[in-house]
């Protein structure tokens, strides 16, 4: 059975409260991927700079296909390596 191509991606940032963007696809998911992932660091970037971590390492955000789906095609993983932070993505091929 032919998969059906990706819509849209739902990116969540896991802060209390969390955070969630929806970014369409269109004709370039690989495009709106990218745009989820900065979006993602993004934030996680901006909660770091004014807050400290919630813990090390964090599970910081993931971006889901769709609006429904609860598998993440990609997570988030910040910790720190020799006093800097370090932004790690999980892909799920």
């Amino acid at each position: 059975m032919p998969t059906s191509p990706v819509q849209s991606y739902s990116a969540e940032v896991r802060t209390a409260p969390p955070q969630w963007m929806t970014f369409a696809a269109g004709p370039d998911a690989a495009a709106a991927l990218v745009k989820a992932r900065r979006w993602v660091e993004d934030q996680a970037r901006d909660f770091l700079a004014k807050h400290s971590m919630p813990q090390n390492p964090w599970d910081a955000g993931a971006i889901f296909p769709g609006d429904s789906s609860r598998e993440p095609v990609a997570e988030l993983d910040v910790y720190t390596s020799e006093g800097e932070y370090v932004f790690e993505w999980d892909d799920q091929d």
